[in-house]
């Protein structure tokens, strides 16, 4: 394989590397906003059972709880998925590297 075709699929896999990332990144976000969506909707059900100023401090710490550890878990797996392309980002490039420069080095010459 030529180093014009070698760069061609590199560049070919990185695409699809990214493609894939963006689309699971998109999935994740989905997945994140329907979890907000619904915990918005379970609390707001509940809002109408409070009857005193404790009880809505207490919903609304619960609230908050909720909505911080959704935040976290969302922000993990994001995190998880980027250190994860990256890597493999990296390994792509290292190996169309790796062979481009075994290609270039002269062979020593047998006596």
């Amino acid at each position: 394989m030529n180093p014009f075709e070698k760069q061609l699929q590199l560049g070919r896999e990185l695409f699809e590397l990214n493609a894939n990332a963006w689309r699971q990144m998109v999935e994740l976000d989905a997945d994140s906003f329907r979890t907000m969506v619904e915990t918005n909707q379970s609390f707001f059900a509940r809002l109408p059972e409070v009857k005193d100023l404790p009880g809505f401090v207490s919903l609304q710490r619960e609230y908050g709880e909720t909505v911080w550890n959704g935040a976290q878990e969302a922000l993990k797996a994001r995190g998880d998925l980027l250190r994860e392309n990256m890597g493999k980002a990296g390994e792509l490039v290292r190996g169309a590297f790796e062979a481009t420069v075994e290609a270039d080095t002269p062979k020593p010459e047998a006596a």
